[in-house]
Formats: structure tokens, sequence, C-alpha cells
């Protein structure tokens, strides 16, 4: 069977059944104070294993089952595409538990970053990058995205 967010999450806030008592922690829960929206999101590197990703899946749907509810909107994210375009992302593992091309709870690159901004975010966060120094730069790609950087030249 192949993942459908949209049915899944219908039979999830469909369903019915004794209720059970549950904490998710998610990496990043951010609040709009303006739209007084509240999202989640479970942020991945670029390249997630398999188990990572069902982790992630279950929070979110339990995030949004919970009563009442938490958030308005939760994600799973990947801050940064090595394939470039959402439409072009072909690592395989995350695809056993996401559509990952097409699924709305997905972001990928600069759709992540624009819900966490506003338009034009992440090519503001790339200039900033691009502007700090290699030191700085070589530590996001590193730490923060969990890839080596690119080589001399390269830009983000």
């Amino acid at each position: 069977m192949r993942p459908d967010w949209d049915a899944e999450l219908k039979y999830i806030l469909e369903g019915t059944g004794e209720k059970i008592p549950v904490r998710v922690m998610c990496d990043l829960y951010v609040e709009d104070v303006k739209s007084k929206k509240r999202f989640a999101f479970e942020i991945k590197a670029p390249l997630p294993n398999s188990d990572q990703t069902k982790v992630s899946k279950e929070k979110i749907l339990k995030l949004y089952a919970m009563e009442p509810r938490m958030v308005d909107e939760a994600y799973y994210a990947l801050p940064y595409n090595p394939y470039g375009k959402k439409e072009a992302y072909a690592w395989s593992f995350p695809a056993r538990w996401f559509n990952m091309k097409k699924d709305a709870s997905v972001l990928i690159g600069d759709e992540f970053w624009d819900k966490l901004g506003g338009p034009g975010t992440y090519e503001s966060f790339v200039a900033t990058v691009n502007e700090i120094g290699k030191e700085y730069k070589d530590r996001i790609y590193r730490e923060f995205l969990g890839i080596e950087p690119p080589s001399l030249g390269d830009t983000f």
C-alpha cells in the first residue's frame, strides 16, 4: 500500500475508541501571533532513514488526533532538498511513509522556511548563510542539515 496522507488523516480523525493519554514532543512548535495558529514540525535531515520517518509520522498523526487538539497544522519537514525541487526528491526511505512529492504534510526546503517566516524566507536564509562565511556555513551544513558542505565555489 502506498502512503496517502489525506486518506490516512481522514481515517484517524473519524476513528472512535478508547481515549489513551499520550504526550508528543515535536522538534519545533511555532505560534503565529497574528493568525493565532499553532504549528508543529518534525524536522529531519534531507536523507532520513525509514525508522525516523515512521516515528515522525506517528507523532504527527497523534497531534491531529488529540482532544483537545494542541496544534492546527503539523508537518514532516526537511530544511534542505539535495535534489533541488520537491518534484525531484528521490530518497526512497521516507517514501515508505509519505508521498514526499505530493503530501500536504511534507515540507521540503523552501516550503519549510517559507512556512516559518513567510514568502522569501528561504532565499533570505540562503543569502545570509552565504554572507556569514565558510566557518559558519560548514557548521550549518554538518550540525543542522546533517550533510557535508559542497565543494568550494558552490553556493548553498
